[in-house]
């Protein structure tokens, strides 16, 4: 009789996997044999793959990269208006990077590992510096179109990106600072660290 052939798994398969597991159970809670089981494939498959912990890491940071920039485009491409686009930007980064909980954990754990590993840090550094770089493209053209007023939006969208991490570190101990009651309250807080808003500027796409 024809036997079954073993799983085989993608590379990104096996990150996404970790990934998952890295946002819910942290990193150091989670060894190769658990990557393995997560993606149902032996740990063989998995080492075929990657050669240690250490890479499967960077390649969740790769997954978490590439769902970052597919969610905020498909977030900010249905606003009709250069600030409602930055409205946009803000309200998904608040429900994502604070409000949810594996997200929330992951960056945390990437942030803790970078303390430690030079490559992680420089694979995280580099992703922020893209996110700041979307952020400072969006609020540079609401400015531009005279939807917002900001003398300086290099230091607000820096300013904003510390705030939001201040925010994240704090809810470890308050973890109310970042319950869902808290959203509009951190998404204005946020606004309105990038400038003043100009009256009579195009809304922002009506949700579905």
């Amino acid at each position: 009789m024809p036997t079954s052939s073993p799983t085989v798994a993608k590379p990104d398969e096996l990150a996404l996997a970790a990934f998952t597991l890295f946002s819910t159970r942290g990193i150091a809670g989670v060894n190769m044999d658990a990557i393995a089981a997560g993606a149902g494939v032996t740990k063989g498959s998995l080492y075929w793959h990657y050669s240690s912990k250490k890479e499967v890491v960077l390649a969740a940071c790769g997954v978490y990269y590439r769902q970052w920039r597919e969610a905020i485009t498909a977030a900010t491409e249905q606003s009709t208006g250069a600030f409602a686009k930055v409205e946009a930007a803000v309200e998904y980064s608040v429900r994502s990077c604070l409000l949810d909980d594996a997200n929330r954990v992951f960056t945390m754990e990437i942030v803790a590992q970078a303390l430690y590993d030079q490559d992680v840090r420089v694979s995280w550094a580099g992703f922020l510096d893209e996110a700041e770089r979307y952020f400072l493209g969006l609020t540079h053209r609401a400015v531009g179109a005279g939807e917002l007023e900001c003398d300086d939006v290099d230091s607000a969208v820096s300013v904003m990106f510390s705030a939001m991490e201040g925010i994240k570190q704090i809810s470890l101990f308050r973890p109310q600072s970042c319950a869902p009651e808290s959203e509009l309250r951190i998404r204005a807080q946020l606004l309105s660290l990038l400038g003043t808003p100009v009256p009579g500027r195009p809304g922002k796409a009506p949700k579905a």
